[in-house]
């Protein structure tokens, strides 16, 4: 899968049909969340951050085949159980892999399993290129940046990440900046 975004990269769609995909990958994503979480960001009602157009990230696209990967960034709390730290944020993966297939969640973990960002505290999430995002969150205090948390709900020490695809390795923090700390 990591080769398919490199070499896709150069093949992305344009205009109207990365916005009409997107559409699509947002409406796969809303049903998804609606059916796996409660107090999540589709709900209007819900006091959590809501989930918009702008949260569907564009991957990966190959007009010719009919390939597209989307990132989707959303909150909630996945499986409903209701504790002080059961909310989080994630980031799915929702692709097709031809004209003649649907869009389908593949993984809420888009960036992979070893990603050591905490997302139950995301800040903000920016895609600077198709296989480079920069993200906000907040991490509890440890051994390496100290800080002090306030509980399970309030940890100590706000960074800046850079995600980078590394080609043969998969998606990496390969910068990590302390924006703020708790003393």
């Amino acid at each position: 899968m990591a080769g398919l975004v490199l070499v896709g990269a150069s093949g992305l769609t344009t205009g109207t049909t990365v916005e009409y995909e997107k559409k699509q990958v947002f409406d796969v994503m809303k049903k998804y969340v609606e059916a796996t979480s409660c107090w999540h960001s589709f709900d209007k009602s819900s006091e959590f951050i809501k989930t918009t157009l702008k949260d569907v990230y564009l991957i990966n696209s190959d007009k010719e085949i009919g390939f597209s990967e989307y990132f989707v960034l959303w909150g909630g709390d996945k499986g409903c159980n209701g504790g002080s730290g059961t909310m989080s944020f994630f980031m799915s993966e929702v692709s097709k892999y031809s004209n003649s297939r649907p869009f389908v969640v593949q993984t809420d973990n888009a960036f992979g399993d070893n990603i050591d960002i905490n997302f139950r505290f995301i800040d903000s999430v920016k895609q600077i290129s198709p296989d480079h995002f920069e993200i906000i969150s907040w991490n509890y205090a440890d051994e390496r940046y100290g800080g002090k948390d306030g509980g399970n709900n309030f940890p100590a020490n706000k960074f800046k990440y850079t995600v980078k695809m590394i080609m043969g390795e998969g998606w990496q923090v390969t910068n990590q900046v302390l924006l703020e700390q708790n003393k």
